[in-house]
């Protein structure tokens, strides 16, 4: 094995496991807070860390089936495990924003979020799933064979989670309360570090974005704790 396919190895395990440890200590956080808003956030940080594991089993069915399915069986099933990966990632990201506006003492929108920039960010990604999981004989040939179609549903999702990422830095600046402040902050950084690791797999240079991930993840995880009650023994 090369140097090259170990470092290629190392990034995934480190992804892998990082969700695992991520999860579990958001979730068993969770039942320990006492505001809604940070157990949601708690429970959506878990199962934003475990969605890596979507995205490994849709190489997995990419492998069966081929990116570009040809078969009813391989559409329905690339479209029901990539549909269940963006659920859970975009779910993470919306919920993540949703409380960090609240969290701001003057409850101020942040780039039309809360006048419809939410609303378009979900029909981008609807919109970019739906592109990706149509039958390949529903589409013009040259739609694939010029690479439209894959470089228009990147675009798309890559355009929701930007337009996600700044809003959500932009409420980062907003709070002032220094524990969700911190949260928001690690949270905030692991979704950049989450997006450059998922383009970047396959390479070697995918073990930088992964260990940032799992260090940012961890981060974030280790400050959700913002009111708690005792838990029972």
């Amino acid at each position: 094995m090369s140097p090259n396919d170990l470092l290629i190895d190392l990034a995934d395990l480190i992804f892998f496991a990082a969700s695992v440890i991520v999860a579990f200590r958001a979730l068993r956080l969770r039942p320990a807070l006492v505001d809604r808003p940070y157990r949601s956030r708690a429970l959506w940080t878990g199962i934003g860390a475990l969605s890596i594991w979507g995205f490994g089993a849709a190489s997995y069915v990419d492998g069966v089936f081929g990116e570009t399915p040809t078969t009813a069986e391989g559409v329905l099933a690339e479209a029901a495990i990539w549909g269940f990966t963006f659920l859970v990632l975009y779910g993470w990201i919306l919920a993540n924003i949703d409380v960090a506006i609240t969290a701001d003492y003057f409850n101020r929108d942040a780039l039309s979020w809360k006048r419809g920039g939410k609303i378009t960010a979900v029909v981008l990604v609807v919109v970019g799933y739906a592109l990706a999981s149509l039958p390949p004989w529903w589409l013009p040939s040259s739609f694939e064979s010029n690479g439209i179609g894959s470089d228009l549903v990147t675009a798309l999702f890559i355009l929701a989670a930007a337009y996600a990422t700044l809003v959500l830095a932009l409420v980062y600046r907003r709070i002032q309360d220094p524990r969700i402040r911190s949260y928001t902050l690690w949270m905030t950084l692991s979704f950049v570090c989450y997006f450059v690791g998922i383009f970047s797999l396959g390479s070697a240079v995918a073990v930088i974005p992964a260990l940032a991930w799992a260090y940012t993840m961890n981060r974030s995880a280790g400050t959700l704790a913002i009111r708690t009650r005792t838990l029972p023994t």
